[in-house]
């Protein structure tokens, strides 16, 4: 079970920065430095009409609104314009126009093994594989026809953006935050949390113009949050 507040460790990366829409309605106990620089620009993702799947990704203005709770000084994000779905910053391959969603917040486990998405012709399937019960053999998987390709595997190392960090097994957990398609070439693009460890949630964006030779998508940025 996930704790209600969560120490957003992962603001102090100097890289690209990704939020999904738990991140941004979350609270914060300090202002993010990484978040507040003069330097930094955004992406947001609006999504305009879930029906049409119609969705925008537009340069947005981030700041941070004090307010008082419980004798404390929380912040929260918010967004110019408002109602931004998804953030982005120093993301390559991404920029302001046209996007398509066709999925979000997904939960992979028990319940649910695998989730469809549908961009035009093409059927894409992410399907989680394990026989354990803990899920430390868990393996994920994105088909589209006859192309597959590994997203996770959980008996592999699970590193972070620090080479010192290595996470192993433990209570891992595995979201779809959302799906679609971000740099308008018609495949499918996703971002997910696949997690060795309950504590650890790397926000991770695939995208298929990053592709390499026979993949389906490719890792093009990652931003790792631990919480506390």
């Amino acid at each position: 079970m996930m704790v209600a507040i969560v120490v957003l460790v992962g603001l102090l990366q100097a890289g690209p920065v990704i939020l999904s829409t738990g991140d941004i309605g979350d609270n914060y106990y300090d202002r993010p430095p990484a978040m507040l620089g003069e330097q930094r620009t955004w992406l947001g993702l609006f999504i305009a009409d879930p029906k049409t799947r119609g969705s925008r990704l537009e340069a947005t203005r981030v700041s941070f609104v004090p307010r008082e709770e419980a004798g404390a000084t929380v912040y929260r994000l918010v967004t110019t314009p408002p109602g931004a779905a998804l953030l982005f910053s120093g993301v390559p391959r991404l920029s302001a126009g046209a996007a398509t969603t066709v999925g979000q917040s997904i939960d992979l486990g028990a319940a649910k093994r695998e989730a469809e998405f549908r961009l035009g012709s093409r059927l894409y399937k992410i399907r989680l594989q394990s026989q354990e019960p803990d899920y430390c053999d868990a393996v994920i998987i994105l088909t589209q026809g006859e192309r597959t390709q590994k997203l996770f595997d959980a008996a592999r190392p699970g590193a972070t953006n620090d080479p010192a960090l290595v996470v192993s097994c433990d209570e891992p957990h595995f979201t779809v935050h959302w799906a679609g398609d971000l740099d308008r070439d018609g495949r499918l693009d996703v971002l997910v949390t696949f997690s060795h460890k309950y504590s650890y949630h790397p926000r991770q964006l695939f995208l298929s113009s990053g592709e390499r030779s026979r993949e389906l998508v490719a890792e093009v940025a990652r931003y790792d949050r631990f919480a506390e």
